[in-house]
Order: structure tokens, then C-alpha cells, then sequence
């Protein structure tokens, strides 16, 4: 009953309009040290299984990999072992990706390394934290600043600016530099220096009017720093004595570069930022 014809699996090399007609081989004539080999599955790179007759070949794989947040280690790890490599690697979600790469993504480990002291000062998106990392027994400045307040602020590239600057002109004596930056799902953090003496605006209150001669060293550092800021195509825009700290020598620290911006030679700004109780209105 019904078609006695044996079944025929054919393969030639024949070919019309690029596409391959194959013909005139049965199904037992395929090398079994083909199938074999064919069943090992090589991962390792783009590969071809041939018959005896070498006109028969089959891709088997194809490396492939997509960008995502995971690092190179994380990368190369995958690369040596074909079998992870075939993992899909999913897109890094948007609330990240627009942070990348000034604030990485870090284990949660390396995150518990920093133990919380104290609240030093708080912003309306912001909190700064005087911390103890573990592993050195260092004390660091750590700034947390809410995700969801900055996208919602349209203030992304505000805060990266912020940590640009920082490790740009870190360097100068009188700026505490940005030392590490990273993100989780809800937070941004950044960790700096800190600085023992406290705020200048601190100063001010407890001891009033200051001694002329400490004004004026406070005034010519101040200087100092502004003119290597603007040498250097920074705009500071909220000076302040909450935004100066004093280190254990007396020396001013500038800190807290949100509303800062980088401009190059001959270009201005419009925008119209700071503090209102520090600002000259007319």
C-alpha cells in the first residue's frame, strides 16, 4: 500500500539562482563518521561537517554576543566557555544604561563594604553619609543621590557632569575629588575624601565675624580654585560657605559640583542657577 519507493535524502551541488539543488543520494550514503562528528557539536566557532564526497556541508554555530552592563572578566568568561556563551544576554535597562559608564554597576558585596556612621548633610535629592569602608578601616564621604528624582528632574547629565568634573580637577589641592562611582536599581553613589574640619558655613555660625586675616586667606584660595576652574573651562555657579569645607589644616576644600558645566572657549550659558539667598538679583 501506498508509495513502495525507498525514501531518498539527496544532496548535490547543483545550484540555480544561487540557491543548491541536491540530488541522487540515498540517506544510507552519508559517511557515519559524519554523523559522529556531527553529534559532538563544536561551539567554539562557525563550523562545517562534510561528507565523504565533500559536497555536503552544515553551519553548526555562530558566535554571538550582545552589549550588556556585565564587565569584561564577565565577558571573557563567557567567551572561554561555550556553553555559557550561548546564554542570552539581555539588554541593560534604560534606568542604567543613561548612568554609564561614570556610575558602574557592582555587586551587591562590594557595595556592604561601606558601613554608615553618620548623616553628614542632606539635598533635595540627595544624601551625604560619613562611612567606614570595612576592608581598610578608611573613613569616605558617600553621597546617595535618588534615581527616580534625577530622571524626573531631567537632571542625567547634571550628575554625570558632576562626577566628570570631580575626577577631572580632583587633582587640585583645593577640590576633593570624586574617588569611585556606581549605581543600583534606585540609587547613585559616589564616594570622596572626607573632610574633618566641616562646613565653612558652620564656622561662621558659631564664631560670627571672622579675623581679617583668615578672610583673606580664605578669599585667595577661593580665587585660586575659581581661576584653575574657568583656566580649565568649568563654570562653578553655587559658591557658597555650605559648599566649602575646611580640611585639618585650615585649608579650603570646594565640594558638591552638581550645578557645575563644562563649556568650551567663547561659548555662554543662559541658564540661570544657584542658590537665591547667595545670587545678586537686581
Amino acid at each position: 500500500m501506498g508509495n513502495k519507493n525507498p525514501k531518498q535524502f539527496v544532496y548535490n551541488s547543483d545550484s540555480v539562482d544561487g540557491n543548491y539543488y541536491h540530488k541522487g543520494r540515498d540517506f544510507s550514503q552519508v559517511n557515519v563518521e559524519s554523523c559522529s562528528n556531527l553529534s559532538k557539536r563544536s561551539f567554539d566557532s562557525t563550523s562545517s561537517y562534510r561528507t565523504a564526497n565533500s559536497n555536503f556541508s552544515i553551519s553548526v554555530s555562530k558566535q554571538c554576543f550582545r552589549l550588556s552592563r556585565r564587565s569584561v572578566y564577565r565577558f571573557q568568561q563567557l567567551s572561554s566557555s561555550p556553553y555559557e556563551s550561548r546564554k542570552t544576554q539581555w539588554p541593560v535597562p534604560q534606568v542604567e544604561s543613561c548612568f554609564l559608564p561614570e556610575f558602574s554597576v557592582i555587586g551587591s558585596s562590594d557595595q556592604e563594604k561601606y558601613k554608615i556612621i553618620e548623616e553628614i548633610s542632606s539635598g533635595s535629592f540627595s544624601r551625604v553619609y560619613k562611612v567606614l569602608k570595612s576592608d581598610s578601616n578608611e573613613i569616605f564621604a558617600l553621597k546617595v543621590i535618588s534615581k527616580s528624582k534625577v530622571i524626573s528632574e531631567n537632571l542625567i547629565y547634571q550628575v554625570k557632569d558632576e562626577v566628570k568634573i570631580q575626577k577631572l580637577c580632583g587633582h587640585h589641592p583645593f577640590i576633593v575629588s570624586s574617588l569611585f562611582c556606581w549605581q543600583n536599581k534606585r540609587k547613585l553613589f559616589i564616594v570622596s575624601n572626607f573632610i574633618e574640619g566641616g562646613e565653612l558655613y558652620k564656622l561662621l555660625l558659631d564664631y560670627g565675624a571672622l579675623p581679617i586675616s583668615l578672610v583673606k586667606l580664605f578669599v585667595a584660595q577661593i580665587a585660586i580654585v575659581l581661576d584653575f576652574l574657568h583656566n580649565a573651562g568649568i563654570i562653578y555657579r553655587d559658591l557658597k560657605p555650605e559648599n566649602i569645607l575646611l580640611d585639618s589644616d585650615g585649608n579650603i576644600q570646594l565640594i558638591d559640583f552638581g550645578l557645575s558645566k563644562i563649556l568650551s572657549y567663547g561659548t555662554t550659558t543662559s541658564t540661570v542657577c544657584g542658590t537665591p539667598q547667595y545670587m545678586g538679583m537686581n
